[in-house]
C-alpha cells in the first residue's frame, strides 16, 4: 500500500509499505522488563506488528527509494513493496537510486527476487562507506553471533547485483537537497536521509525508533537488534532533542504507516504527532 505524501521543496515524497513484522517486547536489552510491561501494558511474549516503511522522494530528475523492505525472506505478512509501488503506477526498472538507512533484512533484503536478481535494475545503490564494510566486506568469522554472521551472508547476496553501481558516502550533501547524515549504533553505519527544500525539512531517521509506545517514554530502551545498544541510545536522545527543538519533520521505517510526523517534548516525556 503507498499512502500521504508530502511536499519539501521540489522533492514529493511518498510512504509504502512492506507489511508488517511480528515481534515482543521481549527483545529490549539492559533495561528492566518489569518496568517495559508496565510502561507497554504487554506481557513479554504479547505479539507486537512493527511497520516497515520506506519513501520514494521525487524531484529534480530523482526518483529514489529510501530503504528496500525484505523480499521474500521474513513471512507472508512482508516483502509486498514492489507490488506496492507497481500498484501506484511507479516502474521498478524507474527507480534512480536506493538510497539505504543501513543494511538490516528488513531494509535491505527486498533489493533481490527470490531469484537473486536485482528488483531495481538501473538503480544506484548509496550506503555509508563504514556500513558496507561492517556487513560486506568483513571476514565472516569476524561476526559477534550467529544472527549477526546470518545477516552479513545475506547481505552480500543482497548487494551483489549492485555491485558496479553501488556508491559508498560518508557525511553530506549527495544529491542536490538530499544529505547523508550518520546516527551510529543500531549499526556502525546507521545512516539518516534528510531531504530539503523551500524552507523546510524532512528526516528519515530509518531505525532511530523501533516501538515508539517504549522507546518515547524511555530512550534508553535498547533491543537486540543494536550492534551497539549504548551508541544507539546516544544517537536516538540526539536525534530526539534536535527534531523536537527546531520541529523538523521526521519519517520512520517503523513508526505506524504512514510514517509521518513531529516530535514533541512535554514534561520531560517525547511524543510523535501527525503532521497535519
Amino acid at each position: 500500500m503507498s499512502g500521504q505524501s508530502i511536499q519539501i521543496g521540489d522533492y514529493k515524497v511518498t510512504a509504502f509499505s512492506d507489511g508488517l513484522f511480528q515481534t515482543n517486547i521481549d527483545v529490549t536489552v539492559g533495561v528492566d522488563k518489569q518496568m517495559t510491561q508496565q510502561i507497554s501494558g504487554k506481557s513479554l511474549s504479547d505479539p507486537v506488528y512493527l511497520a516497515v516503511n520506506t519513501f520514494l522522494v521525487e524531484g529534480r530528475g530523482v526518483r529514489a527509494l529510501v530503504d528496500a523492505g525484505t523480499g521474500d525472506t521474513m513471512g507472508p505478512e512482508l516483502g509486498k513493496l514492489p507490488e506496492n509501488l507497481t500498484a501506484a503506477g511507479v516502474r521498478l526498472d524507474s527507480i534512480s537510486h536506493i538510497l539505504l538507512t543501513h543494511i538490516h533484512p528488513d531494509h535491505s533484503n527486498g533489493l533481490i527476487d527470490p531469484q537473486g536478481q536485482p528488483y531495481f535494475p538501473k538503480a544506484e545503490l548509496v550506503v555509508q562507506d563504514i556500513e558496507y564494510e561492517f556487513w560486506v566486506e568483513r571476514e565472516l568469522s569476524q561476526a559477534a553471533h550467529e544472527r549477526q554472521r546470518g545477516n552479513m551472508v545475506r547481505a552480500r547476496a543482497s548487494v551483489a547485483p549492485y555491485v558496479k553501481r553501488t556508491t559508498r558516502v560518508s557525511d553530506g550533501e549527495f544529491l542536490p537537497g538530499i544529505i547523508a547524515q550518520m546516527s551510529p549504533g543500531h549499526t556502525p553505519g546507521h545512516n539518516t536521509w534528510i531531504v530539503e527544500g523551500g524552507g523546510e525539512s524532512l528526516m528519515i531517521w530509518g531505525d532511530t525508533i523501533h516501538m515508539d509506545f517504549l522507546q518515547l517514554q524511555n530512550p534508553d530502551i535498547a533491543f537486540i537488534f543494536d550492534t551497539d545498544p549504548q551508541q544507539a541510545i546516544a544517537s536516538r536522545k540526539r536525534l530526539l532533542d534536535k527534531t523536537s527543538a527546531d520541529r523538523t519533520r521526521i519519517a520512520g521505517m517503523h513508526l505506524d504507516f504512514p510514517g509521518f510526523g513531529y516530535v514533541k517534548r512535554r514534561e520531560g516525556r517525547y511524543f510523535i504527532e501527525n503532521d497535519k
